[in-house]
């Protein structure tokens, strides 16, 4: 089986000040859930032995990613090993964006969101498809009503389009708790910098260009497949 690790940067209503709307992460085979998770740990802990027991604390984007953190090389340096255990664990970065300026009609949370993960899920299906396995989406949880009503739409589009290697829908779990949770952190926040206009970390964000994962052909839906993509 493989899983697809999902969470979000900046937020689709107009009041919220970023100007981009990002949902990002990665897939990865089961087989190599536990080693990942080791080598993950492994880097925290050799970057950071000063904060103790890498499982009592948490990488959040906000502490690598504004400028002021990225200057400092320690912090660089523990970014680009989490890029290369991806790529060592044969993980694909999965990333769908929203420029909020081109919306139409007007933005809510309830439309948009929604089809922006049925989108992945289309493109994470023929992942699944052609490594011949099953998958199940897991995102870090927002609010009880956003996220039930995401399980319910991308459920109806696995029943409705046939896509029965995908289970679950979405599910949700805490990033504390599930620490793959916090490499989509990463990545989902290194896209929304980076299409808001902000070039430090244009290099940091290819490492993760280059794990697209692409394939010949359409999904489900009729879109090219390929796992970074622009919804508008």
């Amino acid at each position: 089986m493989r899983i697809l690790y999902l969470d979000d940067s900046g937020k689709i209503h107009p009041n919220d000040p970023t100007s981009v709307v990002v949902f990002g992460g990665f897939s990865i085979d089961e087989s190599n859930w536990h080693r990942l998770v080791r080598q993950l740990n492994g880097a925290k802990a050799a970057f950071f032995s000063n904060r103790g027991n890498p499982n009592d604390w948490e990488i959040k984007s906000s502490d690598f990613l504004t400028r002021n953190n990225w200057n400092r090389a320690k912090k660089r340096q523990f970014c680009h090993e989490v890029a290369s255990i991806l790529r060592r664990n044969g993980c694909h970065v999965y990333v769908v964006s929203m420029n909020k300026s081109n919306a139409t009609p007007p933005l809510q949370e309830p439309r948009f969101v929604p089809l922006a993960f049925q989108r992945l899920a289309a493109k994470f299906h023929e992942e699944v498809k052609n490594h011949n396995t099953k998958g199940t989406i897991v995102c870090d949880w927002s609010t009880h009503h956003l996220d039930r009503h995401i399980t319910h739409c991308v459920s109806s589009m696995i029943s409705t389009y046939g896509m029965y290697d995908l289970f679950g829908g979405v599910t949700y779990g805490d990033s504390i708790a599930l620490p793959p949770l916090q490499i989509a952190d990463l990545i989902a926040r290194t896209f929304r910098i980076t299409l808001e206009g902000q070039t430090y970390l244009a290099q940091f964000k290819a490492l993760f260009d280059a794990q697209e994962f692409t394939a010949p052909g359409l999904d489900v839906l009729g879109f090219d497949i390929g796992s970074i993509f622009k919804l508008f």
